[in-house]
């Protein structure tokens, strides 16, 4: 096979393996990303029942405070009994105390009810916190993973880099400036293989003739359908 072939063949596989590695770089802030709406999510339905519970309690203490004015206006109601003189006015004193005492019963039913909403509420905010503080957990786990992964994959690339230098610096010039060419025109495969006639690059049949050629390994053909540059590989090789 000739020289410059088998160097294209090995700059391709070297392209190659640099585009793989660039593309799991580049997909790791988007998983990462994923992983962190999960948690806002998460955070997000913690914050809300959390948020409900301090209404209730503001609620109840609302209704403490009604509870503490309530009884302060029956004292000062019973206060006044002294200044009674006739029946009817002491008839008109019970009833203003029962009126204000039905309101008392009324707000403590409410506050029972508050009570009780904001157990429930407690323990829905519980549960979400578990929930939030697993979630955050598994992010920063992610995390330390990705930035693992990244720095690994950027030394992986780096180390590519410097392979692809060493084989581009034995390429023909000219033959390099197709390549490059064919590089970025075909999204990143300028070499293929031509198995059974035909293009592995763009499945189109090769004419027979050109096929012969091509197993002979001597010069740069392309494919006349795709242009990119061919090769033919013998069984065993």
């Amino acid at each position: 096979m000739q020289e410059n072939i088998k160097l294209l063949i090995e700059l391709q596989e070297a392209d190659s393996a640099i585009i793989r590695k660039k593309a799991v770089i580049d997909s790791l802030p988007a998983k990462l990303l994923s992983v962190e709406n999960l948690f806002k999510e998460t955070l997000s339905l913690y914050e809300k029942e959390k948020q409900k519970c301090e209404l209730l309690e503001k609620k109840k203490k609302d209704k403490e405070r009604a509870i503490e004015d309530i009884n302060e206006k029956i004292n000062k109601t019973k206060a006044h009994a002294s200044n009674i003189k006739t029946n009817k006015e002491y008839q008109a004193h019970l009833k203003e105390i029962e009126t204000i005492e039905k309101e008392r019963y009324a707000i403590e039913d409410e506050i029972l009810s508050a009570m009780e909403a904001i157990e429930a509420a407690a323990k829905e905010v519980k549960a979400e916190e578990l929930k939030m503080k697993a979630e955050k957990d598994k992010v920063e786990a992610f995390r330390k993973e990705v930035e693992k992964e990244t720095a690994e994959a950027e030394k992986e690339l780096e180390e590519l880099k410097v392979r692809r230098m060493a084989i581009a610096d034995k390429v023909d010039s000219d033959v390099y400036g197709i390549y490059m060419a064919l590089l970025e025109k075909c999204n990143g495969l300028a070499v293929v293989e031509a198995r059974d006639e035909i293009c592995q690059g763009c499945n189109m049949n090769i004419p027979p003739q050109m096929f012969v050629e091509l197993k002979k390994n001597i010069e740069t053909i392309q494919c006349q359908q795709c242009d990119r540059i061919l090769y033919w590989k013998e069984s065993g090789e």
